[in-house]
């Protein structure tokens, strides 16, 4: 009679009781090694038994998946319906007021969204730029030069003399960009 219940854990090790079967005494594993019919076990080392023992656990596992197995392929494939023919009666009716309940929700929803009217509502500025497309953005302006800043400065008419030499020389003492002389000159010119 076996006195103890064999696994295998997750890891692939043999357990018996709550240690592992390497860590028992070789008594206690000899012991158990008769009660699972392995010969000789006074002869072998406490690693050699535990290497039997788990390999006629895995034999007896895989024998006994295997019934398993073909118990349930050689088991008659007979619709409950016929073994229970009143529970199959109860759970048909059920379904069938389940299946009921929703299409009255359904139908009542319908109903129910018909009877409301809806609201109208006006664009916002978002809507209004989801639809309407945003223009695209044109070429950037090339940087101007002094030279080419200067030559618009002096070409302007509405300037005299004195504001087109001062604008000028901001350019050329570099205290503006360009762009800035030349935007302030026409400012100028058409204050004029």
């Amino acid at each position: 009679m076996v006195s103890y219940v064999l696994n295998v854990d997750k890891v692939g090790d043999l357990k018996f009781g709550r240690k592992k079967c390497r860590l028992h005494k070789k008594a206690e594993v000899v012991k158990v090694a008769k009660d699972y019919g392995i010969s000789t076990p006074n002869k072998k080392t406490v690693s050699e038994l535990c290497g039997s023992l788990k390999k006629k656990i895995q034999k007896a596992e895989q024998i006994s998946r295997e019934e398993v197995k073909k118990i349930l392929a050689n088991q008659n494939n007979i619709p409950l319906a016929k073994l229970y023919p009143e529970a199959a009666k109860k759970r048909a009716a059920a379904k069938k007021r389940a299946e009921k309940k929703a299409f009255d929700r359904k139908v009542a929803a319908n109903f129910m969204k018909g009877m409301v009217t809806k609201r109208i509502v006006t664009p916002t500025r978002a809507t209004i730029r989801a639809v309407m497309p945003m223009p695209k953005p044109q070429k950037k302006a090339m940087p101007l030069t002094k030279d080419v800043a200067r030559k618009r400065i002096m070409a302007m008419k509405g300037l005299n003399g004195r504001n087109k030499f001062s604008l000028v020389n901001r350019l050329s003492l570099n205290q503006h960009s360009p762009r800035k002389v030349v935007r302030l000159a026409r400012e100028l010119a058409r204050l004029r």
